[in-house]
């Protein structure tokens, strides 16, 4: 019912080492924001202008974003995973890879310096390596849409994120998507007051990967 093209991760091992210039580091350090997504990707403003200064190229993505607003989107290390090439009741949503590399060496002393005049950029100087996986796809009923599935699951390593890859692209080809489709529309119906987004959210995940619908890897 739905038909796709995967992509694969494309990995380096990224490092965020170099300072900023001695110039405009008093003003990025002592006035960008600095609030750390706590379960997330998405890049603060200091993270931002490290990752440039060190030539990673971010996505500006403006249909992801944190705490209600739309209005900047998110930042963060984005690859595309599976790319629909066909019109389907079924509707990819959206499909991609995450990244999040921690700021260390040269930069990170040039950032502890700070701390003693702004405490908060210690936070910075909290986080993990972490990848991720995100997929959505929902289905279109008769003049509505429905969700069908949503899943966000984080790794520690690379290796893990390749086998949840394969895992999930191993499930979806083997998916008997006329019988899904049917029990998730009945359980839409009768679950829609009765559970929480997140119930719901974990349900339909079970149904389709036996996983819950999140696994997410605190950043600090």
């Amino acid at each position: 019912m739905m038909n796709y093209i995967s992509h694969k991760p494309v990995y380096s091992n990224i490092q965020i080492t170099n300072p900023l210039p001695d110039d405009i580091a008093d003003h990025v350090l002592l006035n960008y924001t600095c609030h750390v997504d706590h379960e997330g990707f998405d890049l603060n403003e200091i993270e931002q202008a490290y990752h440039k200064h060190n030539n990673i190229s971010l996505e500006h993505d403006t249909t992801w974003y944190k705490d209600g607003d739309a209005t900047k989107g998110a930042h963060a290390i984005i690859q595309p995973w599976l790319t629909q090439t066909n019109t389907s009741d079924l509707i990819l949503d959206h499909s991609q890879f995450v990244f999040r590399y921690p700021i260390s060496g040269e930069a990170a002393e040039q950032i502890k310096r700070y701390t003693k005049q702004r405490p908060e950029l210690l936070r910075i100087l909290s986080t993990s390596f972490k990848c991720g996986l995100d997929l959505c796809i929902d289905y279109i009923n008769e003049d509505c849409v429905q969700p069908v599935v949503h899943i966000e699951w984080d790794y520690t390593n690379i290796q893990d994120l390749l086998i949840g890859i394969d895992y999930v692209e191993n499930a979806l080809q083997h998916t008997d998507w006329n019988e899904i489709i049917s029990v998730i529309k009945r359980f839409n119906r009768l679950s829609k007051h009765s559970l929480d987004a997140f119930q719901q959210a974990d349900f339909r995940s079970m149904l389709l990967f036996g996983c819950k619908s999140y696994k997410l890897i605190p950043t600090l």
